[in-house]
């Protein structure tokens, strides 16, 4: 099983993006790229990976439990 969340990145960041993903056990793909921001889509098997990727790249702007409702499992 598999789980995934869906982030808006800044799009001057996506080069660092594989490196970042890969070192927190995450794997992404592009959903949708635009001038300022991509659409993209992380996945991890294991849901506490995902969760710390998700902290860092949001912030103080979310909590745990946020992040709760946006992963789906797959």
């Amino acid at each position: 099983m598999a789980y995934n969340i869906q982030l808006d990145i800044p799009t001057k960041s996506l080069n660092l993006l594989n490196q970042f993903a890969t070192s927190h056990g995450c794997t992404y793909k592009l959903i949708q790229s635009k001038a300022s921001n991509s659409s993209i889509q992380f996945s991890s098997d294991n849901f506490d990976h995902l969760e710390e990727l998700s902290s860092q790249l949001l912030g103080s702007y979310i909590d745990e439990e946020s992040i709760k409702t946006m992963v789906w499992e797959s």
